[in-house]
Formats: C-alpha cells, sequence, structure tokens
C-alpha cells in the first residue's frame, strides 16, 4: 500500500511538472509573439491571405481564435462575412459605405451566419486529444427576431473546453445581462490551477460605445468594449465604386484589401484582391477612401 501511494504521488508530480511545462511553452510563444511585433516594424505582424469562400473563412477564424485561446485571450469579439458574394456568383447592386449583398434584417443574417458558427466551433482547438469522438454544437435561439442565438460547442474532452458563441447581440440591456450570466456561469470556472471556457461574440451590431447610446456607453465600454478582443474580422464595403475588405486576424494588424486591374471596377471575382496597407486599429472611411485614391484610378 505504501509503494501504490508513493507511486501515485510521482505521478501527480509528472503530471503537475508536464502542464507546467506546457504552461512555460505557451507564455514563450505569447512573449515571442509580442516581442516581433515590437522589435520588426517592418515585418509587423502583416495581415493573412484574404480568403474567397466560406471554408477558407472558416479555417482562417478557427486558427486566429486558436492561437489567442492559447495566449490566454478566453474573452473575444469575431466578425464573420456577410456579404452574400462569397457564398456565390450572385450579381449585386453595389452602394457605396455599406455592408455588401443584405436587404433584409438580422433574421436574414442569422440563416447564413448559424451554419457557419456550427462549422467553426468543433475547429477552435481547446485541446490537443479528442479521444476519435466528435465535438457535438447544440443551439438556443434567444430572440428570434434579433436573430440571435446562443451555441454551445461540447468537447469530448470534458466541459472544461466547451465553447459558447453568442451570435448577433445588440446593444438592448437583454444582452448585457445575458454576457453577464455567461462569463459568471460558463465562461469563468472559478478555479486557480484551470483556465477560463473560451467565449465568443459573433458578429455583435455594436462598432465602439457611441452604439449604445449616452447613458450606456459607458458601462458598455467597461464591460465589453474593454474587456473582448477583436480576434478576427473579415468586413466588406463598397468604395471609390469598388469591394474592398478589412481582415483582421490575431494578432495581426487590420489589412486593407481591393482589386486593383488597371482601372477596372475591381468587381472582377478572376482578379486577386492585393493587400494595400495595414492598421494599427479599424481604420474609418475617411482613411480608406484615401488610401484608395492613391492606388487606383477611376
Amino acid at each position: 500500500l505504501l509503494r501504490f501511494i508513493h507511486q501515485l504521488d510521482e505521478a501527480k508530480k509528472m503530471m503537475m511538472h508536464r502542464r507546467l511545462l506546457l504552461l512555460a511553452s505557451l507564455s514563450l510563444s505569447c512573449s515571442l509573439v509580442s516581442a516581433f511585433s515590437s522589435s520588426s516594424p517592418q515585418q509587423q505582424h502583416l495581415p493573412n491571405y484574404l480568403p474567397n469562400n466560406p471554408d477558407d473563412v472558416v479555417r482562417q477564424a478557427a486558427t486566429s481564435i486558436t492561437n489567442a485561446y492559447d495566449c490566454g485571450v478566453y474573452l473575444q469579439t469575431i466578425r464573420l462575412p456577410l456579404s452574400q458574394a462569397i457564398y456565390g456568383n450572385k450579381e449585386e447592386s453595389f452602394v457605396a459605405d455599406r455592408a455588401i449583398g443584405w436587404q433584409g434584417g438580422p433574421m436574414e443574417t442569422y440563416r447564413y451566419l448559424s451554419p457557419m458558427v456550427n462549422n467553426l466551433l468543433p475547429r477552435i482547438r481547446t485541446a490537443n486529444n479528442t479521444a476519435g469522438l466528435n465535438i457535438k454544437v447544440r443551439e438556443q435561439i434567444l430572440l428570434d427576431f434579433d436573430g440571435s442565438s446562443l451555441q454551445t460547442s461540447e468537447h469530448p474532452a470534458g466541459a472544461l473546453y466547451d465553447i459558447q458563441a453568442l451570435l448577433q447581440p445588440n446593444t438592448d440591456g437583454y444582452y448585457i445581462k445575458t454576457i453577464q450570466a455567461i462569463e459568471e456561469q460558463f465562461c469563468n470556472t472559478k478555479k486557480a490551477d484551470k483556465p477560463n471556457r473560451l467565449f465568443l461574440l459573433v458578429n455583435p451590431a455594436w462598432r465602439d460605445k457611441s452604439s449604445f447610446g449616452i447613458f450606456g456607453a459607458q458601462k458598455a465600454q467597461e464591460l465589453i468594449l474593454d474587456r473582448y478582443e477583436t480576434t478576427y474580422a473579415l468586413d466588406q464595403f463598397i468604395v471609390r465604386g469598388r469591394q474592398i475588405s478589412l481582415l483582421k486576424c490575431w494578432s495581426s494588424d487590420w489589412g486593407l484589401y481591393a482589386v486593383v486591374n488597371n482601372g477596372g471596377d475591381g468587381k472582377d471575382k478572376s482578379m486577386p484582391a492585393e493587400l494595400i496597407t495595414s492598421y494599427a486599429t479599424r481604420p474609418e472611411y475617411k482613411d480608406i477612401d484615401a488610401a484608395l485614391k492613391g492606388v487606383v484610378s477611376k
């Protein structure tokens, strides 16, 4: 019995040693990423390639979210593209300075967003071993007229590695309370030796604190905007009559992509989009317009 207890203690020590080595390696890798971005301004985290179909978007987003999670970012905001242009060859009516392709509201965008997130969640790596079992995803509709829902991926390695994603929350107080409840009941494991669970805000309806109005701005800034880091975003717009894309991957800058084809209209899908420039923070319309003005002719 004493030998068994001694062997058990040794096994526990070995498991703890392995866990510390893993945490140290993750910390080192994250430190190297930070050091590289600060010491190499010429090569400072250029954005990744621009995806042109839903599968590429999901793969790229999953990698970005996983990398951030590995470095301890458990509260994340992501924005997936809701342009019908990326889902097929539909000819669209282009309107300047608006998201491409959507005439309906959140109930329509939900039809495209929900299956995309359902495909994304199992690809996010929160544990290395699934024991050959599939990750299950279940969904709970919240407010159907808002097109909002809560998706949960259930990991076969245990509940500690589950993920929750809140789709299309808006500035209504209901969603502020919902986010607080999910943080308290799901994300925060309240265990010093256990990581918090990953919680995603997917395509929220706000951009900055001004979206919440005068009375809700400060609270939103403290509870959400200052705490949920944008780890992946792909936005598409029309500026100067041509389709442009803004891509953000963790921990890259924002990249501005556009088709530059010697004075063409920029809508030729056979032409690859080029990286025009990058920004440390999400650029405003005037910044995008100025950048395009210098590289394309009308």
